[in-house]
């Protein structure tokens, strides 16, 4: 990582950064009103995210882009399909337990419910989910399965399980389902499936790693969903 690379990603993030902050400040002088010292706390905790996204993107360029693409690679070239879907699975699980969206959503959850939601049920639940549904996107581009495949059924799954459950945990999977594509879980299982890719050499093949997290992210909301239902809301 060389520093005008670590500068021209900080430059990005500002400007891209630069209208949220606009409105923000413009909503504190038009509504919010709020103490200034408060207010340069939210300022302060901006700043803060910017720095950290900037230092995760160029982490996520030089670790986990690379070395999920390794592994990926290294599974395929010694023919070790079973092993690479083991390792997909707990891919997928460790790395929603780590995914900080997560965190941030059953956070709010939590201090909205109290004690009658369980937070840790809940990531663990998604944690699940998505690991298994990343073993079928795995899976999919191994055997060149077309995406809607597994698209069409597991919506379809979803949606039925939505209507036999109730609004809170409806509202709850969907939310969690899409908060577990965050920047821990996208650009490790979508390296993993470009190395997979990459070594079976086919255009098509290259394409389909690009749906890894399109069909991840149903699982989270169909295990959520159906744990609701077998053992009482979450």
């Amino acid at each position: 990582m060389s520093f005008p690379d670590l500068r021209r990603e900080f430059v990005e993030t500002l400007l891209s950064l630069t209208p949220a902050i606009l409105f923000m400040l413009i909503a504190q002088l038009a509504f919010l009103r709020l103490d200034w010292a408060e207010f340069g706390l939210v300022l302060i905790g901006l700043g803060c995210t910017i720095v950290g996204f900037v230092l995760f993107i160029e982490g996520a360029k030089l670790g986990l882009l690379p070395l999920g693409q390794g592994i990926g690679t290294a599974f395929i070239e010694r023919r070790a399909l079973r092993p690479l879907l083991v390792f997909g699975l707990l891919l997928g699980v460790v790395l929603t337990v780590a995914e900080p969206d997560v965190r941030l959503l059953t956070y709010q959850i939590a201090d909205v419910f109290g004690d009658a939601v369980n937070a840790t049920a809940l990531i663990v639940a998604a944690a699940v989910g998505l690991g298994l549904f990343a073993v079928v996107a795995l899976l999919r581009i191994a055997y060149r399965w077309p995406i809607h495949y597994a698209l069409i059924p597991g919506y379809l799954t979803a949606m039925v399980l939505a209507l036999v459950s109730d609004e809170t945990t409806v509202t709850q999977a969907f939310d969690i389902g899409a908060v577990t594509t965050g920047p821990m879980t996208v650009p490790f299982l979508i390296a993993l499936g470009v190395g997979i890719a990459s070594v079976l050499g086919d255009q098509h093949r290259m394409r389909a790693s690009f749906g890894i997290m399109a069909i991840g992210s149903i699982g989270p909301v169909v295990v959520v969903l159906l744990w609701s239902l077998l053992r009482g809301p979450l």
